[in-house]
């Protein structure tokens, strides 16, 4: 009798450890599929602005609404007086008058779409990393921002030149840029105007006042050769630095619209590191969570 309850004890325990054995494979199972099918929490804080940018239609709309605006606004930029940027502001109405008209674009998620390294990020659980960057801007395989190759033909037929300024960035003041050259082939690749005019592609560190990321410089480089009758880029530092913006809100946007033509970007840009300060990492995390306003300022 005492040996048979001890053998179905036996039984018993046994059941139990197999049980447990059991629920804890199907756990860690579970635990690896989960892991395989989601990307760690940081690469999922801009899974939603960068699949807006690949596959909402809203995002294309917004796209060809700036770009359209901007061509219907040609006649008018070239017909009126006076100039688009800020470096002109100065300068006497009838030498601005001599010079050959021109626009300046930004280049990056303005005319050209740059989510598929976003979307690398994001599937890595990653933060951006200037090698990975490096290493895209090589492939050369960046498409265009819809409404982009439009607006350029119309603007070229128009006589219009067209400047890309663009704060990719050679490692060196040397005369071999690899960016440089990696962002022509591309240009060329997409057939764009003045892909094949170096001096129209203006590279933040390609001079030693070009080094900063303000694009002031380079547009004042630009503002000693032509008119400069309209600014399109998809951050405020495209247009002007923010720090002069700011205080001058009420008077510069004005602008948008008619001679300034912004597109959209939720990924990244000037405003995103204006948030967090230059931290990097889970820290600039927590920053950003910490400025989430839960209900209408009064």
């Amino acid at each position: 009798m005492i040996e048979r309850v001890s053998m179905r004890l036996n039984i018993f325990v046994l059941s139990l450890f197999l049980s447990f054995l059991c629920v804890t494979v199907a756990l860690e199972v579970s635990a690896q599929s989960n892991t395989t099918q989601f990307p760690p929490v940081k690469g999922r804080e801009t899974l939603n602005a960068v699949l807006w940018m690949q596959t909402s239609a809203e995002y294309r709309a917004n796209a060809l609404q700036a770009y359209r605006s901007a061509t219907a606004q040609l006649p008018s930029l070239l017909a009126k007086s006076g100039s688009a940027a800020f470096e002109q502001a100065t300068t006497d109405a009838k030498i601005l008058a001599r010079l050959p008209p021109a626009i300046i674009l930004d280049l990056d998620e303005t005319v050209l779409d740059n989510s598929y390294p976003q979307a690398r990020i994001v599937q890595d659980g990653a933060d951006f990393e200037e090698v990975v960057w490096g290493r895209w801007m090589q492939e050369a395989t960046a498409t265009l921002i819809p409404g982009a190759r439009e607006f350029l033909q119309a603007a070229v037929e128009a006589g219009i030149n067209i400047f890309y300024i663009s704060n990719r960035s050679c490692s060196s003041l040397s005369d071999n840029c690899i960016t440089k050259a990696a962002t022509l082939r591309n240009l060329i690749k997409l057939k764009l105007p003045f892909a094949e005019a170096p001096d129209h592609v203006l590279l933040r560190n390609e001079r030693p006042e070009w080094a900063t990321r303000s694009k002031s410089a380079r547009r004042a480089w630009v503002a000693e050769r032509y008119r400069i009758v309209a600014l399109v880029g998809d951050d405020l530092q495209d247009f002007v630095d923010r720090d002069i913006y700011e205080p001058r809100r009420a008077e510069l946007e004005t602008r948008f619209g008619v001679s300034w033509f912004i597109l959209p970007n939720a990924m990244y840009g000037s405003w995103d590191r204006a948030l967090t300060e230059s931290k990097s990492g889970n820290e600039a995390l927590s920053q950003k969570y910490q400025q989430l306003q839960t209900s209408p300022t009064r």
